[in-house]
């Protein structure tokens, strides 16, 4: 439990370094978007405040993971984690699909852009971007970690996205790789959103977690002795960390005890499930 808060501490200060930086940037990048007319600009400033409203929120759910469990609350508060992913992951999704209306709107009825002020901007959202990147790559993994990262990730796209299209408007009058660049960016950020709000759906959904089989369980459960019927097993997980098995059998065993604690045993060195996670009710 004490490795646990350390690792949730260090987070807390990288989840600070890293908001701060991307909202100080997504300021700066908006108020240079409406000067220089890049809708890349304005859209990834825009959603670098997202990034930061994500960032903030994944902090949140860190300190509240760390908050002891209570009769209330006997999982703890663990559970803000996938809430915050879920929340990032549909930001992810609900963002670029109104930079790619606007984009669209902008092929139609195109306006001028300054592109010496959209290099400068995108190549320090670059910078930044990639600092960011990094002081998340520090951090203890998990899926509220990534679902930020994922966000920082597309920044970074994005500001790629940026600094290729000022250069191309610059040299050769190329205003069309503005809007383009923003729908190419706006997909590819789309598609890991979806990943994210489908992994943390499922947590959040109590489903099967990935990488484990009740197929799997039951078949070992059963090969603890041949007068066991299983009836019934569910396994599901608070976070990414923490996963739990229930499982309720019957038996003409006389020796329950001895019983629970070989399914647990060989659950646990079998599907690494820790055995205090592993709930068995026997009839």
């Amino acid at each position: 439990m004490r490795n646990d808060t350390v690792k949730y501490k260090k987070n807390m200060k990288l989840f600070i370094w890293a908001a701060s930086l991307t909202l100080f940037f997504a300021f700066i990048e908006i108020l240079y978007g409406f000067i220089s007319g890049s809708l890349m600009m304005m859209g990834d400033g825009v959603h670098m405040g997202s990034d930061a409203f994500s960032l903030i929120l994944s902090l949140i759910a860190t300190i509240m993971a760390t908050k002891a469990a209570t009769k209330n609350k006997t999982f703890g508060y663990k559970r803000f984690e996938p809430i915050a992913a879920f929340i990032n992951g549909l930001t992810l999704i609900i963002i670029p699909i109104f930079i790619i209306t606007e984009a669209v709107s902008r092929m139609i009825h195109p306006i001028d852009i300054i592109p010496n002020q959209m290099l400068i901007v995108g190549t320090i959202g670059l910078v930044i971007n990639g600092i960011v990147g990094l002081i998340l790559t520090k951090a203890n993994s998990n899926l509220n970690v990534k679902s930020a990262l994922l966000h920082v990730l597309a920044d970074l796209f994005t500001s790629v996205s940026v600094v290729i299209a000022a250069l191309g408007i610059k040299y050769f009058g190329a205003t069309w790789l503005d809007p383009i660049g923003s729908i190419l960016a706006s997909l590819i950020i789309i598609a890991g959103g979806f990943k994210i709000t489908k992994e943390s759906l499922n947590i959040l959904m109590e489903g099967t977690p990935k990488g484990y089989s009740v197929d799997e369980i039951e078949k070992l459960v059963k090969d603890v002795e041949t007068n066991l019927t299983v009836n019934d097993i569910k396994v599901w997980c608070i976070n990414e960390a923490e996963i739990f098995a229930a499982i309720h059998v019957n038996t003409t065993s006389e020796n329950n005890n001895k019983l629970l604690n070989t399914i647990r045993k060989k659950i646990e060195t079998n599907i690494n499930i820790p055995a205090k996670n592993i709930y068995v009710n026997i009839n």
